[in-house]
């Protein structure tokens, strides 16, 4: 509705700027320029965040003042057309900055989610004695269609309560406070949910754990339980990770990634990238770091799923199987804990490269490796020495971003080349469609079950 409401603004706005170049006002602009006051005001009373809309809130308001007094010809026009440019400076950031309609997750099972912190004592690392991890875990849940979206948490905001967020940054995102997930906080568990599988996600390098919302929602409208997994201080860990990287070893790896953005073979492509992995030993110690993260969430795991409403805790220490995945240095963290981990049964690297400290060990689980154009095959290494099944997938005209919930949120980066030419929720459906069928075949092993709890 308020997208209707942005449209009529502008529409009506435009209407009277382009009646009051042509002419003075007359008994046509006066109907236009009140219904667009109107909506204007009806819109800033219901989000006062949607700063988008500003240029043209000036616009209207000058429009007003055009309308009600009489003004020289010259200001008339000179005015008319900087109002003009508001509104389509306007329009332009309400395209590129929408307030969408999420898609509705494609499975049986309502969708449900909850918070909570752990911390874990690190003996190794030189900065912190201690690492405070955010969990957020999306989980099958009783399907009640009629609370389902009014309830819908608002999307990211795990980004705007996170501490030491810029002010300004969390006023600019502040509108999306009207875009709504589908995920019912504390919502009642399914009955599925007890058995289901679990799949731990772990974010790109200084991220949220709901950066890919809608993959998240998919899956568990499907039976999967997803944990979550972000380290609280990551922006303090990675200036530490940037300090130890001496100048030699920084010029040559800004150097290799200019050459990674350019026109390569595949050969090339993943002789370049391996050795960019073996110089990135700081990344590495994060990724090590991240992967032990990830160990002490699923030694927990029981305490954590018995927080879920209406899980019976007399299931949770049965075994299940569990898949690692991760988006960018996420899908390196969800590579090195399938290494380590038995307990890891499948991995998915959504466009990650494969830094670590395992570089030359061999997957042994089943490995699904989803590229960007521009990244197809930087993790050949890994593809030649597998042991088990290594599938790959690229999806056409989608740069590394599009795998993010960025692609439907954000379509203004597309402008500035940071997404691909692909539709934002096209590619969204693709990846999850993608994840969800190697999910089946290699964790779940069978056809899932579809009924709703």
């Amino acid at each position: 509705m308020w997208t209707i409401i942005e449209r009529a603004i502008l529409t009506t706005a435009s209407l009277t700027a382009a009646m009051t170049l042509i002419a003075a006002p007359t008994s046509v602009t006066v109907p236009t320029i009140v219904a667009a006051t109107a909506l204007s005001i009806v819109r800033l009373v219901n989000n006062s965040a949607r700063w988008q809309m500003v240029p043209a809130y000036l616009a209207v308001t000058w429009l007003c003042v055009a309308v009600a007094t009489t003004l020289p010809a010259g200001m008339r026009i000179i005015g008319g057309v900087v109002a003009l440019l508001l509104l389509t400076m306007a329009a332009a950031l309400v395209i590129g900055l929408p307030i969408p309609n999420l898609p509705q997750p494609d499975g049986p099972f309502g969708v449900g989610k909850i918070t909570t912190t752990e911390e874990r004592d690190v003996t190794t690392a030189s900065r912190m004695g201690r690492r405070r991890l955010f969990i957020t875990v999306w989980y099958p849940a009783e399907t009640n269609p009629v609370q389902r979206h009014p309830e819908g948490e608002a999307l990211w905001s795990e980004f705007r309560e996170a501490p030491g967020i810029p002010p300004v940054l969390r006023r600019l995102t502040g509108y999306l406070k009207q875009v709504r997930t589908h995920a019912i906080r504390d919502a009642h568990a399914s009955q599925y949910a007890t058995t289901a599988p679990v799949v731990l996600y772990q974010p790109g390098l200084v991220s949220i754990t709901a950066e890919n919302s809608l993959l998240m929602e998919s899956l568990a409208s499907h039976g999967y339980v997803v944990v979550g997994i972000r380290h609280i201080d990551q922006r303090a860990e990675l200036d530490e990770a940037d300090a130890a990287v001496d100048s030699g070893t920084a010029k040559r790896t800004q150097a290799i990634n200019r050459e990674l953005r350019g026109p390569l073979t595949r050969h090339e492509r993943a002789r370049i990238s391996a050795e960019l992995y073996r110089l990135s030993t700081s990344t590495a110690a994060v990724v090590a770091r991240r992967t032990e993260d990830s160990q002490h969430v699923l030694n927990r795991l029981p305490t954590i799923l018995a927080t879920i409403p209406g899980y019976p805790t007399g299931e949770l220490g049965s075994g299940r199987p569990i898949a690692a995945m991760g988006l960018s240095l996420g899908g390196a963290v969800a590579s090195e804990l399938s290494k380590m981990d038995d307990r890891c049964t499948a991995v998915i690297n959504i466009d990650g490269g494969l830094y670590g400290e395992r570089l030359h060990d061999s997957f042994s689980v089943p490995y699904l490796m989803i590229y960007s154009e521009l990244n197809a095959g930087s993790n050949d290494l890994a593809r030649d020495t597998a042991q088990a099944e290594f599938h790959e997938v690229t999806a056409p005209g989608a740069k590394h971003l599009d795998f993010h919930d960025a692609t439907v949120v954000l379509p203004i980066l597309k402008w500035s080349g940071q997404l691909g030419s692909v539709s934002g929720i096209r590619v969204a459906r693709w990846k999850n469609g993608q994840i969800r069928q190697f999910l089946d075949r290699t964790v779940r092993c069978a056809t899932p079950d579809t009924t709703a709890g």
